[in-house]
């Protein structure tokens, strides 16, 4: 026997020892690898058990490790134990002020000890007996993994024979301590970072499918139970729910989920870690190797036990419960559980609350359903109003074809509503749950358009840092609308009628071909068909996408809507303005009905927005309140236009057919521009709109007869 009271005392032993130093020098050097080769703490502690048992000629060894809390020893790697020693070694936790034992008395002090006869040396106690037998034999050497003046832990090693340990074998062993804990520390750091990054990524995936629950369904306890467990390690989990008002328990281990009455389980857990956390409120902790302990575990073997309170509301109380076989919780385990536990709680919360808004809402169907359809009477089809024939009869075509993959073509002028109908396809198809893309293809440059559409990959032109998926690829699944289709180019137009028909883009600069699923629509204000027999647009790519054609009336052929409209945008102006407008006066009604309105539905909401901000009305909108561009209303005197007048005179000899006719058309138009500018009393923007064209228009055929005239 060699008593140690202080680091010193072994050295009184100096007898020879018979240790192959080459075989020692060896093994130290095969421990220091261990310090850069990747390995988790257990396989590193296992292997560095093996060389000094091996090496020093042990029999058996053990290593414990304190935990977190700095309470407990824990078994972490044996070796050569039988079956019933390993289960007793990693189910109990020493507690190192209240257990009498080997480990724990190196522990606290930080020295080693030494036994040579553990037959009758005094400091084997009881504790040690219980935790193996081999205490009652041998020799035993144990020794303190310190890091400085910490201790994290201990190793003990036992020889079967008694036998007297000599002064290098005792240092030799601190030796190998002392590098064991040097590897064991430093693979601990790097262990204990990527497990807090396992872990918060867990708890991430976790919170995130927790709160987009919206039912009171098992989903929550699902995620809640298994997330639980893989954050902690756990053997077991068990969710225990009390519903106060009806008095019954649901419980779930993470698989089923039960639903008993309340008295089958008060009995199993009345003495249990979860009905002391759902008296408390609050996290508790629980080793059951504690002697002291007057909780009694859930399941048998499972000496480690931490359970969360889950109170939701003032209906249900509860707890989350995990169990080890051995180790208890860390700090950064536990933190982050709480922060799962509160989360589901919340969503708990939300998904009651959602469920009473569901039946309130369901209580209130019939009367929302009969509000949509006066609404669908009101606004005609998905926004659309509309009740002239000309317009239902688009919401029937509408309604046939957005079932079907089938390419659209919408005509109509400039504000007509051609986006309105485009997203009402989208929305009556199967793909209204998908992205409705809308392009203007004359709103971006004939060069950038063929990159917004296709993508591009990094580096295919200078500015292309990095991969831009195009917006065809980001449609996919949905719709996509291609307005004012007819600007754009022919080098495009190939390129965009190849991926029509093959179903697949290629980005800018790549090579590979990617499939896509989506619904074309196009829209248009031009004359395609006139431009195919110009050659500025493609005659196939002009039947691709026509094959159902939808043209949209012009305001001024649904005189029924355009009463229809106006006070539609009444109601919504003076929502926006604070204004109490009830409608029009009869012959404020007459003008708009009679004004031949070349800006379509889009200048009547201007109009009508324009009215309700700057003029002081009452109730009634009269046509003093109106602008004068409507209230001009073209007459045949006006319009009539007598040929002869610019005809020449024929004679006998031969005229200049081209000559003449160009030279009557340029007059004509002349005196058209003129009338119109007479009309508006010299507002160009006016007369424009009174002959259905553009400004810029108006003055280029201006300057066009002015450049003919010269």
């Amino acid at each position: 026997m060699v008593p140690i009271d202080n680091e010193n005392d072994y050295l009184k032993v100096s007898a020879a020892p018979l240790l192959d130093k080459d075989k020692l020098l060896k093994s130290i050097f095969r421990i220091s690898t261990f310090l850069t080769a990747p390995s988790n703490v257990d396989e590193l502690m296992a292997k560095i058990l093996d060389e000094v048992v091996d090496t020093m000629g042990f029999d058996m060894g053990i290593i414990r490790l304190v935990d977190e809390t700095k309470q407990y020893l824990e078994t972490k790697v044996v070796k050569n134990y039988n079956p019933e020693e390993t289960k007793t070694a990693f189910s109990v936790a020493l507690n190192i002020k209240e257990h009498d034992c080997l480990s724990t008395k190196v522990a606290k002090s930080g020295l080693p000890i030494a036994v040579e006869n553990m037959n009758t040396d005094p400091r084997i106690t009881e504790t040690d007996r219980m935790l193996t037998k081999v205490y009652t034999r041998g020799s035993i050497m144990c020794a303190p993994l310190k890091i400085g003046d910490e201790v994290i832990g201990t190793i003990a090693a036992w020889c079967k024979e008694e036998i007297k340990y000599f002064t290098e074998e005792i240092n030799l062993f601190l030796t190998f301590a002392s590098q064991m804990s040097i590897v064991i520390h430093n693979t601990r750091l790097f262990e204990t970072n990527a497990e807090k990054i396992r872990q918060l990524m867990i708890l991430q995936e976790a919170v995130s499918e927790i709160n987009i629950s919206r039912v009171l369904d098992n989903h929550i306890l699902y995620v809640l139970s298994n997330s639980a467990l893989r954050i902690a390690d756990a053997d077991k989990v068990l969710v225990y729910f009390l519903d106060i008002e009806k008095d019954r328990c649901l419980v779930t281990d993470g698989g089923k989920v039960f639903i008993e009455d309340r008295k089958a389980y008060d009995k199993k857990i009345g003495q249990s870690i979860i009905k002391r956390t759902m008296d408390t409120g609050s996290i508790v902790v629980c080793r059951n190797s504690d002697d002291s302990s007057a909780i009694y575990p859930i399941y048998e073997g499972c000496s480690s036990e931490i359970a969360f309170p889950l109170h939701i509301k003032n209906k249900f109380k509860g707890a989350l419960y995990l169990a080890k076989i051995s180790d208890g919780y860390s700090q950064d385990q536990i933190n982050i559980l709480d922060i799962l536990v509160k989360n589901a709680v919340t969503s708990y919360d939300n998904a009651i609350m959602h469920s009473m808004l569901s039946l309130e809402a369901e209580s209130l169907k019939t009367e929302v359903e009969k509000l949509k359809e006066r609404e669908d009477i009101l606004l005609g089809f998905h926004n659309i109003i509309g009740k002239s024939k000309k317009m239902i009869g688009i919401f029937h075509v509408v309604e046939e074809v957005a079932s079907h993959n089938t390419n659209i073509l919408i005509q109509g002028e400039s504000g007509t509503g051609k986006e309105l109908i485009a997203r009402a396809i989208h929305r009556q198809s199967n793909r209204h749950s998908k992205p409705f893309v809308d392009v203007n293809c004359a709103a971006i440059p004939g060069t950038l358009l063929e990159s917004e559409l296709f993508g591009y990959e990094a580096g295919a032109f200078t500015d292309a840092r990095k991969r831009k998926i195009g917006l065809l690829e980001y449609a996919n699944g949905g719709t996509l609308l291609l307005d004012e289709v007819g600007d754009m180019s022919i080098q495009l137009q190939v390129k965009f009628l190849r991926m029509l028909e093959n179903g697949y883009v290629r980005r800018l600069g790549g090579t590979e071909n990617i499939p896509i699923d989506v619904r074309f629509v196009f829209s248009t204000n031009m004359d395609l068909a006139k431009m195919v027999s110009e050659g500025s647009f493609r005659e196939d790519l002009f039947y691709r996408i026509r094959v159902v054609p939808i043209v949209i009336p012009p305001l001024r052929d649904r005189s029924d809507d355009i009463l229809l409209l106006s006070r539609h945008y009444i109601e919504e102006f003076n929502k926006k303005f604070g204004k109490k407008v009830r409608g029009f006066s009869k012959e404020a009604e007459n003008i708009l009905k009679n004004y031949s309105w070349p800006g379509n539905v889009r200048e009547l909401k201007n109009i009508i927005e324009r009215v309700m901000i700057l003029q002081r009305i009452g109730t009634t909108i009269t046509p003093d309140d109106l602008p004068a561009e409507i209230k001009v209303i073209p007459t045949q005197k006006y319009l009539n236009v007598e040929i002869e007048k610019f005809l020449p005179p024929l004679f006998s000899g031969e005229i200049n057919f081209t000559s003449v006719t160009e030279k009557i058309m340029n007059d004509i138009k002349e005196k058209i521009l003129e009338n119109a500018l007479e009309m508006s009393g010299g507002n160009k923007t006016v007369a424009a709109k009174q002959l259905s064209i553009s400004r810029y228009k108006f003055i280029r055929e201006q300057k066009k007869i002015s450049k003919h005239i010269n």
